[in-house]
């Protein structure tokens, strides 16, 4: 036996959470608990307990006690390939519960319900900081059961259980094949349940619900999991500061583009939509409800990265409270300044901040194009701004014709006026930085701020946008005036989530699982990984 360690919720290379960490906790804050794991036929309920068994794996020994089916098929259904765990850790109670895992010395020729807790004190007393697994505990209680004239009830024998684990601080976990075991559940020190069900449109969704765990303070009851690849996997709360914090200077490697397809920066996205989107089309991603005011990021940025990164123009109109300085700080991460200030145009609002040529500012509402030009610092004036945000210059022209570079779009008129985005002075900007960079554009458009650009003008947009084999991404939350006109003209339509604190993504067209959000830090750059819920 290995010697202990704590233990800790084992993650894999996506960042997704293998094991609840308010359930790792249960077991390892308090010795003796004794974990209810209830659900209907189908939940997952064995590949959680599995879950569960290589986590605490770590910090002593476990035994996953069953009499369903031998050893070897249940080592080959459920723990080959997916678990550390190897066949000395199964039990069949239905064969000789005498020899596996442990050899121990009982006065006594078979198992019954009056001899089951002197086995586990044997057993116990052979290990180090023993973990038992009863899948389910339903059935090896009937089976004892059978071997007695007037066996006591279920109840009875599951409160002699508990009371001898916190006795000898053992942890338990009880799987019940009912999907609701209240009687037991007064009993057990935790108790949980899984979930499943199909929405209207046969997507499968998962939650995990954390009816009680003692000691333990359970800040969201209902998380969302996955069984993608035969697992166990929680789907956790991304944290968006992640999503833009790199350690490298130019180090992201671009997906590449096809001649169909834009590659929209997220491999797993890529795979799923057969190379990316379409060029020469439009996006809608329509935000639920409850979201960060940075979630619009999380689908947007990636892409925006691909862009860059290929030297290809983006044009960004931000929601109206995005975070200040969030492109800049996730794209300096992966490419040059020069690339960002040279290709990337941001065209921010009063309420939040504006990227003007270059710079955040902010803006009074009433603004006009002249009060926000004059906001402007000259090319060559730094700001204490730029000094302490490292924002550096305004976007530039590859050649002046006097040996440096001029300001992209400085003699246009504004785009932004009285927080709303105007169509032409936009259209007239964005035509300057495709004769800048000779290739097509990106167009990530909140349309909260573009409302009174779009109103009457999305149709001649999207025809723009196809005629010059661009792609746009329109942004719409709860409330955006435009959200069904945008939902019209898009060519694809994706929505972004939150269930519990995990933030789901799931396209509307075309289909697609539901699809948890996770941060892989395999590479120096973080990069968004997605896991279909199945």
């Amino acid at each position: 036996m290995s010697p202990p360690s704590p233990a800790q919720p084992p993650t894999d290379h996506t960042g997704l959470a293998l094991f609840p960490h308010e359930i790792s906790q249960f077991f390892t804050g308090d010795t003796g608990h004794t974990l209810l794991v209830n659900g209907a036929p189908g939940t997952g309920k064995t590949l959680f307990t599995i879950r569960g068994l290589d986590t605490l794996d770590r910090d002593g020994d476990v035994l996953y006690v069953s009499t369903r089916v031998d050893q070897e098929t249940v080592h080959e259904m459920y723990f080959d390939d997916h678990s550390s765990l190897d066949t000395t850790a199964i039990l069949d109670l239905s064969r000789d519960p005498f020899e596996h895992p442990v050899d121990v010395d009982v006065p006594f020729e078979k198992l019954d319900l009056d001899s089951l807790l002197k086995w586990i004190q044997e057993v116990n007393a052979a290990t180090t900081q023993l973990t038992i697994a009863f899948d389910s505990w339903e059935l090896i209680y009937e089976y004892l059961a059978t071997r007695h004239d007037a066996p006591p009830d279920i109840e009875t024998v599951t409160n002699q259980l508990v009371v001898l684990a916190r006795e000898e601080n053992i942890r338990l976990m009880l799987v019940s094949e009912t999907a609701d075991s209240s009687s037991l559940g007064y009993i057990a020190d935790g108790v949980v349940t899984l979930e499943v069900e199909e929405d209207n449109r046969g997507r499968t969704r998962r939650h995990l619900r954390l009816e009680k765990l003692r000691g333990v303070r359970i800040a969201n009851r209902l998380q969302p999991f996955t069984l993608a690849g035969g697992q166990f996997q929680a789907i956790t709360p991304v944290e968006l500061p992640s999503i833009r914090t790199g350690t490298a200077d130019g180090a992201w490697t671009p997906l590449p583009n096809s001649k169909a397809k834009f590659s929209t920066g997220i491999r797993d996205l890529d795979r799923i939509l057969s190379g990316g989107y379409n060029r020469g089309s439009v996006v809608h991603l329509d935000l639920g409800p409850d979201l960060s005011r940075d979630a619009w990021s999380v689908l947007t940025l990636p892409t925006i990265r691909n862009f860059l990164t290929q030297e290809m123009g983006v044009a960004v109109v931000p929601p109206r409270e995005g975070s200040p300085g969030l492109l800049h700080n996730d794209l300096s991460t992966a490419l040059s300044s020069q690339v960002f200030n040279t290709y990337c145009h941001v065209f921010g609002t009063y309420a939040g901040p504006t990227y003007n040529a270059g710079r955040y500012t902010q803006l009074d509402p009433g603004a006009s194009s002249s009060e926000i030009a004059a906001t402007t610092p000259p090319a060559d004036t730094a700001t204490p701004a730029d000094e302490a945000d490292g924002q550096g210059d305004e976007p530039r022209a590859r050649d002046a014709g006097d040996g440096q570079s001029a300001p992209i779009g400085a003699d246009l008129e504004a785009p932004i006026e009285g927080g709303q985005l105007a169509y032409e002075p936009y259209m007239a900007h964005v035509e300057r930085a495709r004769d800048e960079c000779e290739t097509p554009l990106l167009h990530v458009i909140s349309m909260d701020t573009a409302r009174d650009a779009f109103e009457t003008r999305l149709g001649d947009f999207a025809n723009y946008v196809a005629l010059h084999n661009d792609l746009t991404i329109l942004i719409t939350k709860p409330g955006t005036e435009l959200r069904t006109q945008a939902d019209r003209v898009a060519d694809m339509h994706f929505r972004l989530e939150r269930s519990s604190d995990a933030i789901i993504l799931y396209g509307e067209n075309p289909l697609t699982p539901l699809l948890g959000i996770g941060i892989s830090q395999s590479e120096s750059i973080p990069t968004i990984t997605l896991t279909e819920m199945v």
